[in-house]
């Protein structure tokens, strides 16, 4: 019985060391042929961080062109483009579709990552994101226009932060 016990631990002992020295040649052989993480990296290089993006600082202006206006005496005063310095200041303006017409949206200042975005009621008519704006970009009446009887939102965001939100209606005035 003591041999039986005996050989049965010298099998173990036997299987044990076999177990562990091909353990260690492949421990071996895999660090050899292994590159630390850090091995292309020199001490003033640095993991790549997500580029920071400044707040982005903008005006919004809106511009319509009254109509000419013919005096009794026959002669024509012509229409002026303006500001309308209200949409601006207040965030609001009512232009009257029977005597003017809308000519651009100026939005002015820098930013990026800037979405612009322009509701006729529920109904988004104009939208462009991802946008960067340095100095200025205006949008005319050919990219959107402003229409009698209509209520109009527009909206300017950075990323979740809105920026600038306007509101626009039309009413007859004559």
């Amino acid at each position: 019985m003591k041999k039986t016990i005996l050989s049965i631990i010298t099998i173990l002992a036997f299987n044990f060391l076999i177990l562990t020295s091909c353990g260690e040649e492949k421990k071996e052989l895999t660090s050899q042929n292994a590159k630390p993480a850090t091995t292309n990296m020199t001490s003033t290089d640095k993991p790549q961080e997500e580029e920071k993006i400044e707040p982005a600082s903008v005006v919004c202006k809106i511009y319509f062109k009254s109509d000419d206006i013919e005096e009794e005496d026959g002669t024509i005063s012509k229409g002026e483009v303006g500001e309308r310095e209200d949409f601006r200041i207040k965030k609001a303006y009512t232009f009257c579709y029977d005597s003017e017409d809308f000519q651009k949206l100026k939005i002015e200042g820098t930013g990026k990552q800037i979405t612009i975005e322009i509701k006729e009621g529920n109904k988004t008519i104009y939208k462009k994101e991802n946008i960067e704006i340095k100095d200025a970009l205006t949008l005319s009446s050919k990219e959107v226009n402003f229409q009698m009887a209509y209520k109009y939102t527009i909206s300017i965001r950075q990323n979740e932060t809105s920026l600038f939100e306007g509101k626009i209606d039309s009413q007859g005035c004559m």
